[in-house]
């Protein structure tokens, strides 16, 4: 049965992989590396965004972009369900129904692969497009490329925190034998007079959350999914091993719920702020200013620091946050693209970072993160500064959601108790191992 379904799955890989080489030919004409065209202004372009705050604050850049520049922006917005859906659906089929596309940055080298999206190099190089030293790419937290070209550029970061309610717990753990410690003296099932029913909880529902939640855990303890540059799958590593080993022991001693398969982001921050749990990790800084802006008197014992790491013989611990960037790239097919690079600029820009922040989001700009203005109202901007200095992105394949399927199954029998890590890991890095030969055209 595992091979039937890893076969279809192959199939449908191909068939995939099919029409985005048939899509990629079709855009081959409109794509270039050297200098964009400078076609005249249609004065309108339309993006494609995911319904949300980042849409929200999105709408407000562009009123101040549609003041400066004459540009009128239109927005496209699909709720998060159909969002990935339909973003893959319409850049592969080369469709002009859009000229920017806002895509998690584990997206553009899918997209890139196959010319659906345009290289952002030509228009940042062009002098009359742009002026460098005052767009001042090395301001960006992060940029993302694909074969050494940029071709997209983040407008919101995130990262994991370690959060921890200050009245139990005055000084947060520094490594997860402390974090785990604590959580079972905070459980009730192990502690009867703990005031919180677990001493711990994380996101893990799916798509992409529980890996992305586990990869801070992977990191730190010194494991990979696998190597981003040659391919060489390490899940079954014995680093990886030791830190799906952890994962088994939080579930086993039942410092974390029982159900914790169908917790998402809102179900950890409501627990945190009812008082359900003492410690979130690792969980998303997005939560933060949604704690604070609660009513609920808890919310003042919430503290965030660093997540955890391992303690080496030296004494000192390795910490790897993970981070995420959601970002706008220029579609290949856009009929506009000039324009359409005006407002990505404008909108990753310093200007339209302060906007989005002042919208409560979190730009990826470090001199926006450090301005003084937010000391006091974004006490978290320090921390997400200081957590991006050590943080590591997940690999930038082409096949990153077959990858992703593959990982997620994997936790899923560790955190059920269903398979040892070590057989689950195993067996998923088998699968990897098939599905890089495969993507690498190479079948045995």
């Amino acid at each position: 049965m595992k091979l039937l379904h890893f076969n279809r799955l192959m199939l449908v890989s191909f068939v995939l992989l099919l029409v985005w080489a048939l899509s990629s030919l079709l855009l081959l004409d409109q794509v270039t590396v050297d200098s964009p065209k400078v076609l005249a202004s249609t004065k309108k372009i339309k993006v494609l965004i995911r319904t949300g705050t980042e849409s929200s604050a999105m709408r407000q850049i562009s009123q101040t972009f549609e003041a400066d520049t004459g540009i009128q922006v239109e927005f496209i917005e699909l709720g998060r369900d159909v969002y990935f859906t339909s973003v893959g659906t319409q850049l592969l089929a080369g469709t002009e129904s859009f000229d920017i596309v806002a895509i998690p940055n584990t997206s553009i080298a899918q997209f890139a692969s196959v010319h659906a999206i345009l290289p952002l190099d030509p228009f940042m190089n062009n002098k009359n497009l742009t002026d460098m030293p005052s767009f001042d790419v090395s301001d960006f937290l992060s940029t993302y490329q694909y074969q050494d070209m940029t071709y997209a550029l983040p407008t919101d970061i995130s990262t994991h925190f370690l959060y921890y309610r200050s009245d139990l717990i005055p000084n947060p753990p520094e490594t997860w034998d402390e974090l785990f410690e604590l959580a079972k003296t905070y459980t009730k099932s192990n502690n009867p007079n703990s005031p919180t029913r677990w001493g711990l909880a994380m996101p893990a529902v799916v798509p992409e959350e529980r890996s992305k939640i586990f990869a801070s855990l992977l990191w730190s303890f010194g494991g990979d999914v696998l190597n981003e540059e040659d391919g060489k799958v390490l899940l079954d590593r014995e680093e990886s091993i030791q830190a799906g080993k952890y994962m088994e022991k939080l579930v086993q001693e039942k410092v974390v719920p029982q159900d914790l398969l169908s917790w998402d982001f809102a179900r950890t921050r409501d627990a945190l702020i009812a008082g359900e749990i003492a410690m979130a990790a690792p969980y998303w800084n997005a939560a933060y200013p949604m704690i604070k802006q609660n009513s609920d008197p808890n919310k003042d014992s919430i503290k965030i620091a660093l997540i955890p790491g391992t303690r080496d013989r030296d004494g000192n611990i390795r910490r790897v946050p993970f981070q995420h960037g959601w970002t706008l790239a220029i579609n290949a097919s856009s009929r506009n693209s000039v324009d359409a690079w005006k407002f990505l600029e404008y909108a990753t820009g310093k200007r339209g970072g302060m906007i989005y922040a002042q919208q409560g989001g979190v730009p990826a700009r470090r001199s926006i993160l450090d301005d003084p203005s937010f000391k006091k109202t974004r006490p978290d901007f320090a921390l997400i500064l200081k957590s991006m200095d050590i943080a590591k992105n997940e690999p930038s394949i082409s096949y990153y959601p077959a990858m992703v399927e593959i990982e997620e199954k994997a936790l899923a029998k560790i955190i059920t108790s269903y398979v040892k890590p070590e057989v689950s890991f195993k067996d998923a890095a088998s699968e990897l191992r098939q599905l890089t030969r495969k993507m690498n055209g190479n079948s045995k």
